[in-house]
């Protein structure tokens, strides 16, 4: 029970901080790409659970949640040292932030497969990752509203995702 527990809240983090950097840019963001992220997150998951199941007596549930938390520390620095004023955290010319995230959507599907869990775990794990995104968009719109002079209020999504990554580890 406390792992299902562990995984949901770190999914719904995930998508918490990923819709909060969506709002960063100058440009209002597109539901296109809500849509974009949710499918690659379901991708991505999906075949890291296959995987999961294949190799399942060779890796340990403990060593994937370390790098978890490792590779979400990481996409916290490639956040800080990518983000560009005008075209946000994600933009095209910038490819490691979308690496990384991939590896993270597939290490977090192997994991679910060293679990067991199955297809109706990894889509319901989307369903969740897709609302967390819309919230994250509406949360983190609601505090550059109240906060509109300060710069710094693009990377407070990621507050939220290290707390929860430094909450895995434990």
């Amino acid at each position: 029970m406390w792992f299902i527990l562990v995984i949901m809240i770190f999914v719904f983090t995930i998508g918490l901080t990923i819709g909060g950097l969506l709002t960063a840019p100058r440009d209002p963001i597109r539901p296109i790409q809500l849509l974009l992220f949710s499918l690659f997150f379901l991708f991505l998951c999906y075949i890291g659970m296959i995987t999961g199941i294949l190799i399942s007596g060779w890796i340990g549930v403990r060593f994937i949640e370390i790098l978890l938390s490792i590779l979400s520390l990481l996409f916290i620095v490639a956040c800080f040292s990518r983000f560009h004023p005008t075209l946000g955290f994600f933009h095209p010319e910038d490819k490691v932030l979308i690496l990384v995230l991939a590896l993270l959507f597939f290490l977090m599907g192997m994991e679910w497969g060293l679990l067991e869990f199955r297809t109706l775990f990894t889509i319901a794990a989307s369903f969740l990752f897709t609302a967390a995104l819309g919230l994250g968009v509406f949360v983190q719109m609601q505090i550059r509203q109240v906060f509109w002079r300060h710069s710094f209020i693009s990377f407070t999504p990621l507050v939220w995702l290290l707390f929860v990554a430094v909450l895995k580890l434990l």
